[in-house]
């Protein structure tokens, strides 16, 4: 019999397990079009049994699974109407079980791996187990917790964020918890370290949390560096850049602080990283560059990944378990032969499309069922010449309608990453930003960040045959196996899960071409 998980704060999700496989994740937000949305809690979805009513509808018409054996949730309670309601008994299961945050995050990373050993660390803004827990895996059977530490990187790094001119702000800062932090990350590479506020900005990451007193934290931490931290009156330029800086190797630094014992007590153990925290694409490739053992980071570290990792929790596989492709189907997939018709839709040719994309045309990509996970890995992508002059500047202001400094992600094939990159090995899910080869930075000017690195993504055909012969096609007419790769959505929004919203942003931006399934739009 299947099992079901339903994990509820933001970034919402239910994953089914079958006959001891993974077979789906729903992600809420790509249901709702709302980016981080949650269900019962934070940022909570208002629209609750209409919404699980068609999240079961969706997986018996997918799956033809009407029931459970076992229903795993975590944070699905909430108050309705002076009610308090259990929403995972809205799920039909023979029982139910209260899952923990951070062994979840744990468990979700360790069994992606093949790993028989892993020293794993856990860390974000806080679950019902704590906030920063690092974990031993001795074996597939399970994982022990070793340590847990009251410390909260997650929310004083992206508090930042709200005092900063060149970040869009958010009206709430529950909603810029969620979206600062990699915002703050592409800005901290226009600035530089300012050594006498280091101690001061590491200090800060070691308070303990409270959940109320980081306003209070950075108006101390602003006394001791002579800034004053006032939302209504942001920092402007170079002083911002070197804030988003020094928060960031402070970050990093007190990180280490509290992981380095544990690294020299189990020097052989490979390293996991999980948690929202470990989206921190700086401090992965840091650790990955200067410790001598492997560095992995799922695909679906943060709150998202929190339902996967409680089936998978359950499963505890014996091989890894791939959840790269394991998103939602397009909602509206019976509708794609009325826009063929009416749009004019051609078959898909590979050949045209490498031409396009060589000559500079901007093309949208839906196929096949959505990556799991925040980052886009070909199958809801925006694809486009790396090469091609002003692409960076063409794409944030007239098809992503996002700040100026933010960076784009470069894709290759795996064999070819270390061509373009000081990497070897994968980085199948841009846990990491490698520097671009010399020789390449002015060629490769739309992905190569200030500080000429690259949040790189690499393929193999076994992964992403359709992405990965694109990719050597596009290398016959431009030179390079290199393509940008970019989320396709806009304006804030969750990974687009409908052709109509696919349409829609086709025809209001400046995208030239439209990948539906096996079919090409041309404007």
């Amino acid at each position: 019999m299947a099992n079901i998980s339903f994990y509820g704060s933001h970034n919402a999700a239910v994953a089914v397990e079958s006959d001891g496989h993974l077979i789906t994740v729903i992600e809420i937000e790509r249901f709702l079009s709302i980016k981080n949305a949650g269900y019962t809690q934070y940022l909570p979805s208002y629209t609750r049994p209409f919404l699980i009513r068609h999240l079961l509808e969706y997986i018996e018409e997918k799956h033809g699974i009407l029931a459970f054996e076992t229903c795993y949730y975590l944070n699905t309670d909430a108050y309705d109407e002076g009610k308090f309601t259990h929403y995972q008994e809205y799920i039909p299961a023979q029982k139910y079980v209260n899952c923990l945050h951070h062994l979840s995050h744990a468990a979700c990373g360790f069994y992606q791996t093949d790993y028989e050993k892993a020293l794993i660390v856990s860390f974000d803004g806080g679950g019902n187990d704590g906030y920063f827990n690092i974990y031993l895996a001795r074996d597939r059977s399970g994982i022990d917790l070793l340590e847990k530490f009251d410390l909260d990187l997650g929310f004083p790094y992206m508090s930042f964020g709200d005092y900063l001119n060149d970040i869009q702000k958010e009206h709430a800062l529950s909603i810029g918890n969620l979206v600062y932090p990699g915002k703050l990350m592409g800005l901290c590479s226009y600035g530089k370290l300012i050594e006498n506020w280091l101690p001061r900005f590491e200090h800060y990451y070691r308070c303990k949390p409270d959940g109320s007193n980081y306003r209070k934290l950075l108006e101390e931490l602003g006394e001791k560096i002579n800034l004053t931290f006032d939302p209504q009156n942001r920092f402007v330029g170079q002083v911002a850049w070197d804030i988003a800086k020094t928060s960031q190797i402070a970050f990093e630094n007190v990180f280490l602080e509290m992981v380095q014992p544990f690294l020299d007590h189990y020097p052989d153990f490979p390293l996991i990283l999980v948690g929202g925290c470990a989206l921190n694409i700086l401090l992965n490739t840091r650790l990955k560059e200067t410790l001598n053992r492997p560095v992995f980071v799922p695909p679906n570290p943060n709150d998202c990944g929190i339902a996967a990792g409680m089936i998978l929790n359950h499963i505890k596989p014996e091989k890894a378990m791939d959840v790269t492709y394991a998103g939602i189907e397009i909602l509206d997939k019976n509708t794609l032969m009325t826009y063929v018709e009416d749009k004019r839709g051609n078959q898909l040719n590979l050949t045209t499309l490498a031409k396009d994309l060589s000559d500079g045309k901007i093309v949208g990509v839906v196929r096949g069922p959505s990556e799991h996970g925040p980052r886009a890995l070909g199958n809801r992508s925006i694809l486009c010449n790396p090469a091609h002059p002003d692409m960076k500047e063409v794409l944030n202001a007239n098809v992503k309608n996002r700040e100026w400094f933010r960076p784009f992600a470069p894709v290759c094939r795996l064999e070819d990453v270390e061509k373009y990159f000081h990497f070897s090995g994968e980085s199948r899910w841009m846990s990491f930003c490698p520097t671009v080869r010399e020789e390449w930075r002015e060629r490769l000017q739309a992905i190569t960040h200030v500080d000429n690195t690259a949040r790189v993504q690499t393929v193999t055909q076994k992964q992403n045959p359709w992405l990965y012969q694109l990719l050597g096609e596009f290398e016959k007419y431009s030179g390079i196996g290199v393509l940008l790769n970019t989320s396709f959505n806009i304006n804030g929004k969750p990974l687009l899960s409908r052709y109509a919203d696919a349409i829609i942003v086709f025809e209001q931006t400046h995208l030239d071409r439209l990948v539906l399934a096996d079919y090409y739009f041309t404007k």
